[in-house]
């Protein structure tokens, strides 16, 4: 779970911004004892406008966990994740994040540019001590970082010089774990690579995978395909169960002869080709009789909440840490409160952060309650750079409602729009 983040100089961010969620106790279900004494929030909300910048925090927080993990081949590949603010080009970008990871919590800085690394410190706490995991800093581009090692790591000399060959000036330190197999016991680096590459997702999960890949994966697997069933008949989608099949295609013969005889690949061809492709068919409840409709005639509402229900099985079964984008999105608001409150009363060390528009969930009791999990982002008019404001942090009396402060313009984040009326005239 993520202790508290904050970037400067990347996307829309120019000056320092930071999410921290840190809870005061256990308050309610949206807050879990990640450990001793250390609470903090399951569940966190972004609202703003559009170009507020809501989506670049959750860019920045999932580049920084790429960033640990993933290793460069050569030294001259460019690190992608420099996209800093437009006014501050020459300037590197700069992240923090503070997390805990099968119960130890770490510290991790790092500072970088288009080229290289400039600086990293990563601390952990494994005995609740603060300790050095590892610090490196940049000497310049044809001499590789300079690297010290915490001692309670215990590293053999070889072990740590290995490493030290092995980091380009391109990459992290903890990286050089994905590429190189090391002989030498290093245990605590493989225990975080493990747990940042299981446990921490790409923005939207699966986004690169189609609804039928989604259900196919998930029937195969027993429990997983009992929990798609369910939740989808408690969505009131009028669904009962659902199943892989396969649809069989026509392709009249001329469309076969344009196609053998085109100048394409011949992958590309037989894919053209094929006679069959992977479907699923829902069984649909009535009265006069259950019925079964291909996943082509769902509605976008409803493949958009099979595309979220990997995202909630992982949540509620395991540890995660998941960013969804404008979640809502072509959903019921009831459908969305619903999803988020099975997240909430049924996971425990999983965090879910979200951008959203649907600003109906100010309203609710439980939001309006735990203030903490909301964060308000609009740009700033003289710099033009986004700023966040945590819902508790606006001074709002205990009685006041959250939503209505909102919409009344109290707690900023909202578009400031001009008359309706539309001048063409030269």
């Amino acid at each position: 779970m993520i202790r508290d983040f904050w970037v400067k100089n990347y996307l829309s961010i120019c000056d320092k911004q930071e999410l921290n969620f840190v809870a005061k106790g256990p308050a309610s279900e949206l807050v879990f004892e990640v450990a001793k004494d250390v609470f903090l929030y399951k569940l966190a909300i972004l609202y703003g406008s559009n170009a507020s910048g809501k989506s670049n925090m959750l860019k920045a927080m999932n580049e920084v966990f790429r960033l640990m993990v993933m290793p460069k081949s050569i030294a001259s590949k460019k690190i992608s994740g420099y996209i800093p603010f437009a006014l501050s080009t020459n300037a590197p970008t700069e992240m923090h994040i503070s997390f805990f990871a099968e119960g130890i919590r770490y510290d991790y800085y790092v500072a970088f540019n288009g080229n290289y690394i400039l600086k990293e410190i990563l601390n952990y706490y494994p005995k609740k001590a603060k300790s050095l995991f590892y610090e490196r800093t940049f000497v310049n581009d044809k001499v590789q970082a300079d690297i010290k090692f915490g001692q309670s790591l215990k590293l053999q000399a070889k072990t740590r010089e290995s490493i030290r060959e092995n980091t380009l000036n391109n990459h992290s330190v903890l990286s050089v774990c994905s590429k190189v197999a090391f002989k030498e016991d290093i245990a605590p680096f493989n225990v975080l690579i493990n747990w940042i590459m299981l446990n921490c997702h790409e923005i939207d999960g699966d986004y690169r995978t189609s609804s039928t890949e989604i259900l196919t994966k998930a029937y195969k697997d027993i429990k997983k395909r009992k929990f798609f069933n369910q939740i989808l008949c408690k969505a009131d989608l009028n669904i009962l169960e659902y199943k892989p099949t396969v649809k069989y295609l026509k392709i009249p013969q001329k469309i076969r002869e344009q196609i053998n005889q085109g100048n394409m690949p011949d992958k590309i061809k037989e894919s053209l080709l094929k006679k069959t492709i992977d479907s699923i068919s829902f069984l649909n409840y009535s009265k006069k009789g259950n019925f079964e409709i291909p996943i082509e005639f769902q509605s976008k509402g409803t493949i958009k909440y099979i595309r979220i229900l990997t995202t909630l099985y992982d949540m509620i079964t395991s540890s995660h840490v998941y960013y969804l984008d404008e979640l809502g999105e072509d959903l019921h608001y009831d459908l969305l409160f619903y999803y988020l409150n099975i997240f909430l009363f049924n996971s425990e060390e999983s965090q879910l952060i979200i951008t959203s528009q649907e600003t109906t969930l100010l309203s609710q009791d439980l939001i309006n309650d735990n203030r903490g999990v909301v964060w308000f982002v609009e740009k700033n008019k003289e710099t033009a750079a986004s700023e966040y404001s945590r819902g508790d942090s606006f001074g709002l009396h205990k009685n006041l409602s959250l939503y209505n402060s909102y919409h009344i313009g109290r707690l900023g984040a909202k578009p400031e729009l001009g008359s309706v009326f539309i001048d063409l005239e030269d």
